[in-house]
């Protein structure tokens, strides 16, 4: 009898892990972290890749916008699988400016739903197999289309917008010498409709950054934008001026393919994981996913 009590309360405890999707379940009793023994918080999502396939990291998470592009290109094709024993809350991505400067937002989403209404924004996604998350129509409403603030004005008169980037394929990315992706195609189709639209003559500058600095940046004035597959956490939405969401995405778990076996169903995992490294994006939405505050 207290075998079959001990045995089902580990399935319940097993149920309930499942069920909350690790929000009180800490495998290794670490109060920091949800589950592993090692939180390894890096630079940009591309270095959670690196890490894996190297072997310092166990277990990543990152958005499944960029996760699914590298499972089925370039070089981690066949070394990285997803684990897809868990399905996280759906997010969505928004772009973001320093606190307050909501007539520039007001202009990024006036363009962002021009764009939609005239097929550019479709066929950008589609271009890079974003179609479906694509998440701006006709009908989306622009909360900040009547902001007065001087932000959208300083723009248009220094002629420079500063935008700051990861390098996030297929989002940001280099190619052939060449920043492009996703958001660097949309970002420059946005700022051609309001040079048209208003005369100005704004050209784009990109900057790498730090993730876990990009508030810090807009806010001392080294940025203008944050325009790189951002998702709109309440963090974010409380620290900055944010546009309308734009795509969507959620967090997608994914380990080396050799791997797959280690954690082939829950029972698996929650033995194999507790002693995982956990790479994800400092700041980022999966770095808050983890951590337990």
């Amino acid at each position: 009898m207290k075998k079959k009590m001990v045995l089902a309360v580990a399935i319940v405890a097993v149920i309930v892990c499942m069920t909350i999707a690790f929000t009180a379940c800490n495998t290794d009793n670490n109060d920091d972290i949800l589950f592993g023994s090692e939180l390894l918080r890096l630079t940009a999502q591309v270095d959670i890749l690196q890490n894996l396939d190297t072997g310092t990291a166990d277990i990543g998470i990152m958005d499944s916008v960029m996760a699914g592009h590298y499972l089925t290109h370039g070089s981690y094709v066949g070394k990285i699988a997803a684990l897809n024993l868990f399905t996280f809350p759906a997010e969505e991505y928004g772009i973001g400016a320093k606190k307050g400067n909501d007539a520039l937002i007001g202009k990024i989403n006036e363009a962002l739903i021009v764009l939609a209404g005239n097929g550019t924004f479709a066929s950008i996604a589609t271009e890079y197999g974003l179609q479906n998350e694509v998440l701006v129509d006709l009908d989306t409403v622009n909360p900040n289309a009547s902001a007065t603030d001087n932000s959208w004005n300083a723009i248009a008169q220094s002629g420079s917008l500063v935008i700051g980037y990861t390098v996030f394929e297929p989002i940001a990315y280099p190619e052939n010498g060449e920043l492009t992706g996703f958001d660097v195609e949309l970002a420059e189709a946005v700022v051609a409709y309001l040079n048209d639209a208003y005369g100005s003559n704004v050209e784009i500058e990109w900057i790498e950054i730090d993730w876990s600095t990009k508030q810090t940046q807009l806010e001392n004035g080294t940025l203008d934008l944050v325009w790189n597959g951002m998702t709109l956490t309440d963090e974010v939405k409380n620290g900055m001026s944010t546009t309308v969401p734009y795509l969507a995405n959620r967090q997608t778990l994914i380990i080396r393919s050799e791997d797959a076996e280690k954690y082939a169903d829950m029972r698996s995992f929650f033995i194999n994981a507790k002693d995982a490294v956990v790479a994800v994006e400092n700041g980022s939405a999966a770095d808050l996913l983890m951590t337990i505050e």
